[in-house]
């Protein structure tokens, strides 16, 4: 697939079967289909050429490829990373898949989902209002707080982070995922602000970032949590940023949120031994 832009990594870690899990962020969905109405059809039109000058300008901007293989569909980006994902033991998708919810974005999320040939995570980003989504199919996943993908040695664990805020359930859901002494990916939307990208997420604005200044208290203990079961986490996964950014939370934790995948990016890791 030339227009993908693939990104691997290779985690070491003890006590975990080797395994192969994608993670791609921000596709942001604009599409009309037969089904569609007028509005939605102008709507999709009208976005769809925004886009063209916001993936570009971030793509210039963090000096990341955007040549005509990239030029192509958000559609098409999607279609072509859901389809090299399945060939993966697990798929993290971090947020804004959809660029609004409508009814043919939903109905081309809904196909590609059921589509994967492994298990995903499937987290809200800020574009995807949580209350919108549809309660049944395979696309229901963006509605939901908590997510786990859950293999004899590995968790994934995703969190709907898309408000900027972590709830007390979230936090006991991480509690009770460390307490099971396996290692943990977790996966949101919006990133942890680290040493690494501070400079990145304070010129762009508490909107970029986990723990702004004043964020809730639930969010600090998210992030002392992860720090507290260090040894335990294999990769937290992110999206939002529209470009690739790898930071050390603490250490031995690492950060990577991936770059735009409406310019066809996806990030690769080999975790385990």
């Amino acid at each position: 697939m030339d227009n993908i832009i693939l990104h691997k990594f290779n985690i070491p870690f003890k006590g975990v079967k080797k395994k192969v899990i994608y993670h791609f962020s921000d596709t942001h969905l604009t599409e009309y289909d037969s089904l569609s109405d007028e509005a939605e059809k102008e709507r999709a039109i009208k976005q769809t050429a925004a886009w063209e000058n916001v993936r570009s300008g971030f793509a210039s901007a963090y000096n990341e490829p955007y040549e005509e293989a990239q030029k192509i569909s958000g559609k098409e980006h999607f279609e072509n990373l859901i389809a090299l994902s399945s060939k993966g033991d697990a798929l993290v998708m971090a947020g804004d898949i959809l660029d609004y919810v409508s009814g043919a974005n939903l109905r081309i999320a809904e196909k590609g989902f059921a589509s994967l040939e492994c298990p995903f995570v499937a987290v809200c980003g800020n574009h995807e209002k949580p209350e919108t989504i549809p309660a049944e199919g395979f696309v229901s996943a963006l509605g939901k707080d908590i997510q786990t993908v859950e293999f004899d040695d590995l968790v994934i664990i995703g969190f709907d982070n898309s408000k900027r805020i972590i709830t007390e359930k979230q936090l006991n859901a991480l509690s009770d995922t460390f307490k099971k002494q396996k290692a943990v990916v977790i996966a949101f939307h919006i990133p942890i602000m680290t040493e690494g990208n501070r400079d990145a997420l304070i010129k762009a604005g508490a909107y970029f970032q986990l723990n702004y200044d004043g964020c809730p208290e639930e969010n600090i203990k998210f992030i002392e949590l992860i720090k507290e079961n260090a040894s335990l986490v294999a990769a937290v996964l992110a999206g939002h940023l529209h470009f690739n950014n790898i930071s050390e939370i603490t250490e031995g934790v690492t950060q990577y949120v991936s770059s735009q995948g409406v310019t066809g990016n996806i990030n690769e890791y080999t975790i385990g031994e």
